[in-house]
């Protein structure tokens, strides 16, 4: 019976997604050169008005010295503004871009035209996905760095710019494109997304770290590592661990359905323990735990509510589920929260914490997974908010305090 509930919700979510997926495809590809074009046009208007203004001999908002970075877009900083950007540095994924060449010159032709700044690109290698280029970037004065590539490379570049003052802009190119999505920054057009990030706002995010080890020492001891969407272990990143590359490259994020097929089917529920800052301590069975910075998912699925990335805060999900037809459960309250089974029996569960930090404790080791990043496995994991740790630039009117999709 499982099997065939399998079969048929497979299907069912297969078909969903990619008529979807070819549909969201097909308008913005309609659409991104308009949105380019008129993201120029006013662009160029608004530092026009801002150059009239200053000759005038008036000031911009924040002028007198009472306004920060915070909510000010790149439109309102007159030349003279200490804020206003002069070096791009562009940290560039060569493996996600089919043209490098090509996205280059048209990056730099972006960047000269709206800002009139120097652009520098430093290409990630296999060795060094991104930490050193965006170390060189910040040792040769960039005041805005752009993380180009999927979530692993903004992972590296977040990592380096967390806790500093160095603005960080994002040019999606990878198979989820989570925080991309979550601030609304353009996914399918490099020339927008960097017109985004130029015309856009400063906003001080939430960044996640996540120790993970053998035991409580282990991973207290090891080398804490950042994330900005979500991390966890067990299922989700097993899903991640059986996604074939070569088809995440054809599909994109669709090829994660077919990924969780054999996770759906796979490992029983394990004993899980949860332990919050007030030191309770609560006991699961589950397949799953995840830790939310933000709660999007491709698609327009929101997994976390209550995750948004400028709150201080993670939402933890602890899921388990028995077959398919739990599976099916899970599922069902992911895309509707308020629903539970009422009928049958109740083959899963769903609990969920809003919290500074947790500690996690499994009886079984499970594989881990940062921002769509799979790791070692692991029994024990530590996480920490760091609130608004990172200044980011986010399109002008992204609601970020409205990331979780709840709007």
């Amino acid at each position: 019976m499982d099997m065939t509930l399998l079969v048929l919700s497979i299907a069912s979510v297969v078909t969903t997604v990619v008529t979807i997926a070819l549909l969201v495809v097909v308008l913005r590809r309609l659409g991104r050169h308009r949105r380019e074009i008129s993201a120029l046009h006013a662009a160029a208007e608004a530092r026009a008005s801002s150059l009239g203004r200053s000759a005038d001999g008036g000031t911009s908002e924040g002028g007198d010295g009472s306004g920060g970075a915070e909510g000010t877009s790149a439109a309102e900083r007159s030349p003279g503004d200490p804020d206003r950007v002069r070096k791009v540095a562009v940290v560039l994924n060569p493996s996600k871009f089919d043209e490098t060449d090509s996205i280059r010159r048209r990056l730099t032709e972006v960047v000269s035209r709206v800002e009139g700044a120097e652009t520098v690109f430093y290409e990630t290698t296999i060795d060094d996905p991104g930490k050193g280029q965006t170390e060189q970037a910040l040792a040769d004065g960039a005041d805005l760095v752009m993380a180009a590539g999927g979530d692993g490379t903004v992972r590296m570049v977040a990592s380096v710019l967390a806790g500093t003052d160095t603005r960080m802009g994002i040019i999606p190119s990878g198979t989820g494109n989570l925080l991309a999505r979550n601030v609304d920054i353009p996914l399918e057009d490099p020339g927008a997304a960097m017109v985004a990030a130029l015309t856009g706002s400063d906003h001080q995010v939430d960044v996640g770290w996540l120790r993970h080890g053998d035991s409580p020492s282990a991973a207290l001891a090891a080398p804490r590592q950042i994330f900005l969407v979500i991390a966890g272990f067990g299922a989700d990143a097993e899903m991640i661990g059986y996604t074939d590359p070569g088809l995440k490259k054809r599909l994109g994020w669709v090829a994660y359905v077919f990924g969780g097929v054999r996770t759906v089917l796979g490992r029983r529920s394990v004993d899980v323990i949860v332990e919050l800052p007030d030191e309770s301590r609560h006991a699961h069975k589950a397949r799953t735990v995840l830790l939310g910075n933000v709660g999007k998912l491709p698609g327009g699925f929101v997994l976390m509510p209550d995750a948004t990335i400028d709150n201080g805060k993670l939402e933890v999900v602890v899921a388990g589920w028995r077959g398919a037809a739990g599976f099916s459960q899970v599922a069902t309250q992911v895309i509707n929260p308020k629903l539970t089974p009422k009928v049958g029996p109740k083959l899963s569960s769903m609990e969920r914490y809003l919290t500074t930090g947790v500690r996690v404790t499994t009886t079984k080791a499970q594989p881990v997974q940062l921002d769509g990043d799979t790791d070692v496995e692991a029994t024990h994991m530590v996480a920490t908010i760091d609130p608004g740790a990172l200044r980011l630039r986010v399109p002008e009117g992204a609601k970020t305090s409205e990331v979780s999709g709840v709007s």
